[in-house]
């Protein structure tokens, strides 16, 4: 028993008295008996029970729950500050010794205390627990009885159910608020004939007051009609069905009567059971409905409009049109003739009045509209039509308002033109007009030809596909025939693009490839080279024989193309030119003028640009995917306990390089590491930026345990190294031996922990912000504790996200994935991954995967 044997068991014997009880025990056999079963009762309790003893409170006796609760500690005569120095570091302590100054007891209900277990990390428990002093005759206390018992699972549960219940309500609030603001009307039914909830909606469009809305039927017997106007039973309505046949119904249309003015009302209802008893019939519904009365008023009247259009159409005396603010609707074979439009370009809604009237008539125009919304008609007045093909036409027109929401009129139009045509003025005028426009169509054309060529430029990463795309388009559209001559390491200029508007002479073009020329000569590419500057040929018939003579076999396949007229220019970028664009026309086309030089110059002068960007892009990616693949680690540490894996997919589409990288290590007593992480941007700059980022998390990494510590360290040396850079990573630090993993995350998609029993979770109750995003950030560390055959794997955006699936229908996918799927090694989850969720053809972004197992 230790140094005192009867001031243990009086304290055990005066525990069920009060904090001033005192109970002497006589040193005979029998008590000591009577303590001895006192012990062994109090050693067998569920709860932790203590005797510390003395003025340094010296551990007499400790039951087995205690010694569980304090990790099998032999604490035994030892005093309790240095049998359990974490509570004493923690001030539990301290109320022994108040216990001890004044005699009176004390306990405490879920108080929380860590315990830091022999060979575990620190662990926070929740106790219940009573300090019972023991008194010596003469009023002393001699020693304190603990109690304790423990509740962690209790608060636990209890919290988890606060926080539920909480989500509960804002869940209730937000349904509550969108069930009162929604257009739709809703009325909720109970299958015993009461109503449940009804919302504004549904009072409006009922006409019924919300108080008097508490049974149903809502709509009495004959005030509901089906389209066809027959009377419709309550048993058939909607609601009904839904509940008599446990389907949804949907998208009924029926006539009610309104509840205030008495009118009828058409409403497009939809029926969905709710809960079910159990036998699965439905007990209660919705019905969902909407007003169509408006629309159908809308619909008849433009019924009625396009009927009396019908007929004037058909008369055809003059022209007749319905219109509205942006197009025109409907017209008839005069109007269209008239402004020289077909049937189908009015179906298309190609035709609008604004457009098709000059910039002259705008005045009138305005003043017409100001008179017909004033007064619902305006007075005829002549103006002007564009006519498809550019001519003005003179007409007299005048209208009439049909409906103002939406806006529609109609217009009743006489063409002026034989009164016109009489004036030779006004027909010499009419001709000019028709040129200038031309003219401004030729210079539109050109502009817009320029415009889709600089976007093919900017938007080509790839040498081949640029040229390609720039021949294919001055074909047909500028030239019959276009070739680019692009120099070779060996001196000579080799075609490299080739393309004809004939597809049988296209393919005689490409045998241009196996003659490469001399830089130097006579041939307009060898010319337009050497001189740097554009050559004009508008009769090539007067130079083929020369040509013929200096490049025969070559000169022998461009005579097939029976060229008329040539230009070449020059791919200026630089020093020396990259290449030579050459084109030409044959005779079933006009020769080429001045004015087309200018346009392939300008043309040339965008592809040389291009070229020289997609070099300087191939250069870059080459240098951005060496920096990338050099920082990455060539193969996995071996970890006792631990299988790892790890994929690394680079994108497919496009030439550009991420920074997403991976990482795993191992640090200190036995734990490893883990990294995934993507650094925003793809350029030499973000692989750069990776390389730097890993080595920094590294050495964190190496003095601290504690992910959430790494990655604020990490983040402050971001913030100084590269303040515009933005990194997302998640840090894991995984203790094969006791399976313990902490984990940190900054702006990355969580990773997900698969159970040996097949469930998946995504942990993601400790995520902060990316790296670099804020000097202020703080990141929390999440602890999960890992079983034999649980799988953790880590990942970057590029396996959740893309251009046809945004990143919740991912993690979703991912999830499902995973779901149910046991016994897979790391590198097999990794493959199930891959084949579940990528493209083995294309991929818009590099993917990492990092997978690690837990082994038994």
């Amino acid at each position: 028993m230790g140094r005192y044997p009867d001031k243990v068991g009086a304290a055990i014997v005066a525990a069920g008295g009060s904090a001033d009880t005192v109970v002497p025990v006589a040193r005979q056999d029998s008590a000591l008996s009577g303590l001895a079963r006192m012990r062994e009762l109090l050693a067998s309790l569920p709860a932790a029970a203590a005797y510390l003893a003395g003025p340094d409170l010296i551990v007499e006796f400790a039951n087995n729950a205690c010694r569980r609760l304090t990790g099998d500690r032999d604490v035994a005569g030892l005093p309790i500050r240095r049998a359990l120095p974490e509570l004493a570091a923690q001030g539990h302590l301290e109320l022994l010794d108040h216990i001890m100054e004044t005699g009176q007891a004390a306990g405490g209900s879920e108080t929380p205390v860590w315990v830091q277990r022999p060979g575990q990390e620190p662990e926070q428990l929740f106790l219940d627990f009573v300090y019972q002093p023991a008194h010596e005759a003469d009023g002393t206390v001699s020693g304190i009885l603990l109690y304790a018992a423990d509740v962690t699972e209790h608060v636990t549960d209890r919290r988890r159910l606060e926080a539920l219940t909480e989500e509960l309500a804002d869940t209730q609030e937000r349904y509550r608020t969108l069930f009162e603001t929604m257009p739709q009307g809703v009325v909720h039914y109970d299958s015993n004939g009461s109503l449940i909830g009804v919302n504004p909606a549904a009072s409006e469009i009922l006409g019924m007051d919300l108080t008097a809305l508490t049974s149903w039927p809502v709509i009495r017997q004959g005030q509901s009609v089906r389209e066809d106007g027959s009377p419709l039973p309550p048993e058939d309505l909607p609601v009904p069905v839904a509940l008599r046949t446990g389907e949804i119904v949907s998208d009924v249309v029926l006539g009610i009567t309104h509840g205030q003015t008495g009118e009828r009302r058409w409403l497009l209802v939809t029926a969905i059971p709710d809960a079910r008893d159990e036998q699965g019939r439905p007990s209660r519904a919705y019905a969902i409905f909407t007003d169509l009365t408006e629309q159908r008023l809308t619909e008849a009247a433009l019924r009625e409009s396009t009927a009396l259009l019908g007929r004037l159409r058909e008369a055809n005396v003059l022209g007749v049109v319905v219109a509205g603010e942006e197009r025109i609707y409907e017209a008839n074979d005069a109007y269209l003739d008239i402004i020289g439009y077909s049937r189908d370009d009015l179906e298309a809604g190609r035709i609008s009045w604004r457009e098709i009237t000059p910039p002259g008539w705008t005045d009138v125009e305005k003043k017409a509209m100001a008179e017909l919304l004033r007064t619902g008609a305006c007075q005829p007045f002549e103006k002007e039509y564009l006519h498809k093909d550019g001519h003005r036409v003179p007409v007299l027109l005048g209208g009439a308002l049909l409906d103002r929401k939406p806006l529609r009129w109609t217009s009743f139009v006489l063409d002026l033109t034989a009164r016109q045509r009489a004036e030779d003025e006004r027909a010499e005028l009419l001709i000019s007009e028709r040129a200038a426009r031309a003219e401004a169509g030729t210079a539109q054309e050109r502009l817009t030809f320029l415009l889709h060529a600089g976007s093919l430029v900017a938007a080509t990463r790839d040498r081949d596909e640029l040229l390609d795309q720039v021949a294919q388009l001055v074909v047909p559209s500028l030239a019959d025939y276009c070739v680019v001559f692009l120099p070779t390491p060996g001196g000579r200029l080799c075609a490299s693009a080739l393309t004809h508007r004939d597809p049988d002479l296209a393919k005689t073009l490409t045998h241009l490839r196996e003659h490469p020329i001399p830089l130097a000569g006579p041939l307009i590419p060898q010319r337009a080279y050497t001189t740097r500057a554009t050559q004009f040929t508008p009769e090539v018939a007067a130079e083929m024989p020369a040509w013929l003579r200096a490049e025969p076999e070559l000169m022998g396949i461009v005579k097939l193309m029976h060229p008329e007229s040539a230009i070449g220019a020059p791919l200026l970028a630089g020093r020396d030119p990259l290449g030579v664009i050459v084109m030409g026309r044959g005779p079933e086309r006009p020769q080429f003028a001045t004015t087309d030089v200018e346009m392939v110059e300008e043309l040339a002068r965008r592809l040389a640009v291009g070229l020289a960007n997609v070099d300087t892009f191939a250069r870059d990616h080459t240098i951005a995917e060496t920096l990338q693949r050099s920082v990455l680690p060539d193969h996995l540490p071996q970890i006792q306990g631990l299988d790892l894996a790890v994929r690394y997919l680079p994108a497919t589409e496009g030439a550009n390089v991420g920074g997403d990288w991976y990482d795993a290590f191992g640090v200190e007593r036995g734990r490893v590491g883990l990294v995934i992480g993507d650094v925003a941007g793809h350029s030499i700059s973000s692989a750069a930026v990776m390389g730097q980022v890993r080595s920094v998390l590294r050495a964190y990494a190496l003095d601290t345990t504690d992910p959430g510590m790494v990655l604020q360290r990490t983040n402050a040396a971001l913030l100084r190294l590269f303040p515009e850079a933005l990194v997302s990573v998640v840090y894991a630090v995984l203790h094969p031996a006791t399976g313990l993993l902490g984990y940190a995350i900054a702006g990355h998609p969580p990773p997900i922990l698969v159970t040996s029993t097949g469930t998946a979770e995504y942990l993601d109750d400790s995520d902060g912000i990316m790296l670099g995003a804020c000097e202020e950030a703080t990141f929390t560390t999440g602890y999960r504790r890992l079983q034999p055959g649980d799988r953790l794997l880590c990942y970057t955006d590029g396996l959740v996200e893309h251009r046809n699936r945004d990143i919740s229908e991912g993690l979703a996918a991912l999830a499902e994935t995973l779901h149910g799927i046991i016994s897979l090694s790391s590198e097999q989850t990794c493959a199930s991954v891959q084949a579940a969720l990528l493209d083995p053809a294309e991929r818009a972004d590099d993917v990492c995967l990092l997978a690690a197992r837990l082994l038994g």
